[in-house]
Formats: structure tokens, C-alpha cells, sequence
């Protein structure tokens, strides 16, 4: 099982929490975090240049799921559910966080599907530990664990 969660931006100070999400998901699943530069966006147009690099990266195979305000919202069970079954049919899948001004068309057009944390807009950078809690989360629940810590 892998996991990526690939973030366009930088954690700066949210990089330790995300460290110890990785740290504790470590027991459950092989997953990594990759900060991927951006281009400085003071204009949507600029956000094909992010969208070309990120496309270069992925592989046929690769799932990828483009986490947007206006994507599909899960409670924990739920999410956790899903989860379960994209790691049984998936080699790899992979969790987008766009920068400040969003993510490019072709993005959401090559996403296999979108996920929402929340209806209302977060920074990437509190998306990123979000994402990392809701999978740990989903992880205790698929064993069995106690997750209300």
C-alpha cells in the first residue's frame, strides 16, 4: 500500500505536525509527503505552469484525488470505507493539495476524484495536516483501534 500527499507550497512551521502524522501513519501504510515548489500566483493563469509539472510526475496507474472545497465530503466512517476500498484496488494513490489560488482545469480534469475537507476554504498548509489526521483516523478505525484520542 502507498500513499502520496503532494502539496504545491511549503509547510514552514506546519512541517512538524505533519511529520508526527507521517510518523504514527508509518505503522499502517507507506506514505510520504512531497512539498512541490510554485509558481508565486497573483494570477489563475499561472496555475497551468503548477498543473504541467504535476502532470509530468504521475503514472497511468496513479490514483489521484484533488482535494477542492467543491469535492465529495465523508464523515470519518465514510471516508475510512472509501479508503479501505481504493487500497485494495489501487497501486498508488495520491492526494493533490493545490496552492493559494486553487488547482488548474486540467488537474481537476485528470483527478479521479475530489475530496473536500470541509465547506469552507483552508489553506493548503492546514489542508496537508487535515488530510494527514483524517487518514490516520481512518486507519484506526480500519483496525479495529479506538480513535477518539
Amino acid at each position: 500500500m502507498k500513499i502520496d500527499v503532494w502539496v504545491l507550497g511549503k509547510m514552514k512551521n506546519f512541517a512538524k505536525i505533519a511529520e508526527e502524522y507521517k510518523k504514527m501513519l508509518s505503522r499502517f501504510v507507506d506514505i510520504d509527503l512531497l512539498e512541490l515548489s510554485h509558481e508565486n500566483i497573483e494570477d489563475e493563469s499561472l496555475l497551468k505552469k503548477d498543473a504541467v509539472k504535476v502532470l509530468k510526475m504521475l503514472r497511468d496507474d496513479d490514483y489521484l484525488v484533488l482535494l477542492d472545497e467543491h469535492g465529495t465530503g465523508y464523515d470519518s466512517l465514510s471516508f475510512a470505507n472509501h479508503l479501505s476500498e481504493l487500497l485494495r484496488e489501487k497501486k498508488r494513490i495520491i492526494y493533490l493539495v493545490g496552492g493559494p489560488m486553487g488547482a488548474d482545469e486540467s488537474l481537476k480534469a485528470r483527478a479521479n476524484e475530489r475530496l473536500s475537507l470541509s465547506k469552507m476554504t483552508l489553506t493548503h498548509r492546514l489542508t496537508v495536516v487535515v488530510l494527514l489526521e483524517q487518514l490516520f483516523r481512518s486507519f484506526k478505525i480500519l483496525n479495529n483501534e479506538r480513535y477518539h484520542y
